[in-house]
Parts: C-alpha cells; structure tokens; sequence
C-alpha cells in the first residue's frame, strides 16, 4: 500500500483495483447479512462505504496478495456490520489525512469513485438474482455459500464453522457451484 510520501496515482493502483475486485461479492455479502430491521433503519450503502473507508484508512497495514486482501476486507466487514447491528444510527464523516493538496485530491477523486461504485452494486440485477437463489437453499448451504464463495475461506475453514468435516463441506461446495453454473449464477466474483 502506499506511504504517504507516494504518488497519489498509487492509491489508485493497489489498494482500489484490489477492493474492486472483490466488491461484488463483499455487496452480496453486505445484503445478506443485513435484516429487514436493520435495512429500515441504514442504507446498505452507508455499511459498503463505512467498510470502504475503513479499510482504506487501514491500508498501509495490509500486506499480502489478492487472497488474503479479501480476506483482510471481510475482517473489517464483519466488525462494521456488528458496529451497525449495536448502533444503528451512524454519522458518516469522511475525513481527508493531512497533506499535500494533490493528494487531497486523489483522495477526493478515489472516495467519489468508491460511492459510485457502491451505488451501482447495490442496485446490481446479477447480485439481487444470486441474494435470491441463495435464500432459497437451506441455512447450512446458504452458510458454505457465505463462507466459500463470498467471503473465499476454504473448505477446511468453512467445514469447521459449520461442524462438518473437510470432505463434506468440499463435496458440498462443488454442488453448489455447479447449481451456480447451471443457474447462470456463477460470476467472477465468487470465489
């Protein structure tokens, strides 16, 4: 990630290339994961930005590849859906780090940039048809889904937070993934 004293063009490059990659599947995951209740009371957007914004605070400690980046940005995820789930009332702020103007607004350029995205994912067809099926399977799949292909743990991973061995939850998840395929549901963005 880069130090404070790069590029501004930088910000671009590394950190934001890698939380567009793994967007999609992080907004499925969001939507998931939020009820009825807690939709009334904060916009799915508001969740994706303030995990967003987080992160990118967060960035310079982030070391590792692809893999562990989704990983690493589910992490943050996890503790802002719980933040929101015991206060559902949050004031977004964001705040620009002191320094040079050009990277102000680089900065101001990457934060529109991520809202526009956020949008966009929220109101995404494919992701709102992939929320549906998935609601249509029963709760431990809906889980494996979860777990495998949204947030990428492995087999080994999941199978433990559900109970069930390594073989079956492998097994498993290769199901699902073919239903996935044969609904037309399977996109880059699952792991």
């Amino acid at each position: 990630m880069p130090a404070p004293s790069e590029d501004p063009g930088a910000i671009r490059d590394d950190f934001v290339t890698n939380y567009e990659a793994v967007a999609p599947a992080l907004c499925a995951w969001v939507l998931r994961h939020m009820s009825r209740t807690l939709r009334a009371k904060v916009e799915n957007e508001d969740v994706l930005q303030e995990i967003w914004l987080r992160a990118f605070r967060l960035r310079d400690q982030f070391s590792g590849d692809t893999r562990a980046f989704r990983a690493w940005i589910f992490s943050i995820g996890k503790m802002v859906l719980l933040e929101v789930r015991r206060s559902t009332r949050r004031v977004q702020r964001v705040s620009y780090p002191e320094g040079d103007t050009a990277r102000q607004h680089a900065l101001h350029d990457v934060v529109d940039t991520m809202t526009r995205l956020t949008q966009r994912l929220v109101r995404e067809e494919s992701i709102a048809r992939f929320l549906e099926y998935v609601a249509t399977l029963p709760a431990e799949d809906q889980e494996l889904l979860s777990f495998c292909g949204l947030e990428g743990m492995s087999c080994l991973e999941a199978g433990r937070k559900l109970g069930i061995g390594n073989d079956a939850a492998t097994k498993r998840w290769q199901r699902l993934r073919t239903r996935l395929r044969e609904r037309g549901l399977s996109h880059d963005w699952v792991a």
